[in-house]
């Protein structure tokens, strides 16, 4: 086992692995004598959540990765030939593209036991965007070692530094595809010097080479305006989502304060109610005490009465 060997297994398990995992790998190297290798692996950093999704797709479902490397392809040829039509077409679909492979991605985290944050999600659509503008991202995405995420458009190159664990230069770029320095979308083709023709042909006219200049110009412009219209879209879907989100927020507020209200009200009205209450039974208690001391007091008038009629008969019956 090396060290690329060791981090495509380490970066296949899940999250929650992760660190025994890795702990695992250096001491199997250990134990083997490989110091430096188990150093090596203990180094490996732990994925980002995006980054790991990724990661799964390209262990579980590489057909993702794959249509989304193929469209970048596509997408960086039509560019290069100043195909406008063809841009446009495929800048109308990338939206549509990145949405499957992001549900892709959330779908296998989930039935994966990790559910994916909306951070996460954000960072494996703009990991993918980049993929698509870039050919280094794509290369970089596709090894499933993937660290973090990445970030990048296609008119400026992508940073892959420790983007990929255990890199190496077929992990980054395709060397005829883009060279350090350059962006993703490949410059367009160098025309080989012209062939003379039996004729005495002549080179293509200035006036042909500024028109060919100024297409791929506007290619690049209109190519700039997808990109622009793309990202406006997104932020404008997810300030519709905060906007709404807020409004929510705020009728909740809302709710929350008229009942606080009420149940004040009738807290306090309760109170008023209870003082009242207390204070009847006090009455109440008063004057139950005073007719127990008039019923005692009348209970025994009742007895002397019985008594002193009790006295009064037995003398009658003497006299009679």
């Amino acid at each position: 086992m090396d060290l690329r060997d060791a981090a495509q297994e380490l970066y296949a398990v899940m999250p929650r692995d992760f660190t025994a995992e890795r702990t695992a790998l250096a001491r199997q190297a250990k134990d083997r004598g490989d110091k430096d290798l188990a150093r090596e692996i203990g180094r490996f950093p732990k994925p980002t959540a995006g980054a790991w999704a990724i990661n799964m797709l390209a262990v579980h479902k590489p057909e993702v990765i794959d249509g989304v490397v193929r469209f970048g392809n596509s997408l960086r040829t039509a560019q290069e030939e100043a195909d406008a039509a063809a841009f446009r077409e495929l800048g109308q679909q990338r939206q549509g593209q990145l949405t499957s492979a992001v549900a892709a991605a959330k779908d296998l985290a989930s039935g994966l036991g990790a559910p994916m944050s909306a951070a996460a999600v954000a960072d494996v659509e703009q990991t993918m965007r980049a993929a698509m503008a870039d050919a280094g991202a794509a290369a970089a995405v596709v090894t499933g070692r993937l660290v973090r995420g990445l970030s990048g458009s296609g008119f400026e190159s992508v940073d892959l530094t420790d983007a990929v664990a255990a890199s190496g230069p077929d992990d980054i770029a395709d060397s005829e595809e883009k060279a350090p320095g350059q962006s993703g979308i490949k410059p367009p083709r160098k025309a080989s010097p012209p062939a003379k023709e039996a004729s005495g042909t002549q080179k293509k006219e200035p006036k042909e080479e500024a028109t060919s200049l100024a297409e791929r110009r506007a290619a690049k412009q209109q190519a700039a305006l997808e990109e622009a219209r793309s990202d406006f879209e997104a932020a404008d879907k997810l300030a519709q989502s905060a906007e709404e989100a807020a409004s929510e927020a705020w009728d909740l507020v809302n709710e929350l304060a008229d009942r606080r209200t009420t149940l004040k009200s009738a807290i306090d009205e309760a109170r008023n109610r209870l003082a009242t209450l207390e204070a009847e039974l006090i009455g109440l208690t008063r004057d139950a005490d005073a007719a127990e001391s008039g019923k005692k007091l009348a209970v025994r008038a009742a007895a002397q009465q019985r008594r002193t009629a009790q006295q009064a008969q037995r003398r009658v019956d003497r006299l009679s």
